[in-house]
């Protein structure tokens, strides 16, 4: 994400130079660099943190601690995008996705420790 917000902030700086630039190239341009910003912004505060006592998962908005037996159920859904887990969970649904680091660690673990079985 930050190398993308590089790119788009040094093309915008190169239409701001450059004097008969369209005026939607640089609309695009700023476009582009809000949106890689934001949501590089969001990425960054998105973490799962495991606990002895449980986990606490946290997003831009939200931070949802889950003790180990609130956890009622892990669902994976493989798509082309890549695998998404949900955790059900008695305070409500919460997912992450195989683009976190070390995914299938942290299902291994939530598996054990929330003492789950693993199906087929």
């Amino acid at each position: 994400m930050l190398a993308a917000a590089i790119f788009w902030a040094s093309v915008l700086a190169a239409l701001a130079r450059f004097p008969g630039a369209p005026f939607g190239s640089v609309v695009s341009a700023l476009a582009f660099l809000t949106f890689f910003v934001v949501f590089g912004a969001y990425y960054d505060r998105m973490a799962i943190v495991v606990t002895p006592d449980g986990i606490v998962f946290r997003s831009f908005f939200r931070r949802t601690p889950v003790r180990w037996d609130e956890i009622l159920k892990v669902e994976v859904r493989p798509g082309l995008p890549g695998t998404l887990y949900a955790v059900l969970t008695r305070r409500g649904l919460v997912q992450f996705s195989s683009l976190l680091a070390r995914h299938r660690e942290l299902f291994q673990v939530l598996l054990e420790r929330a003492g789950l079985a693993r199906f087929r």
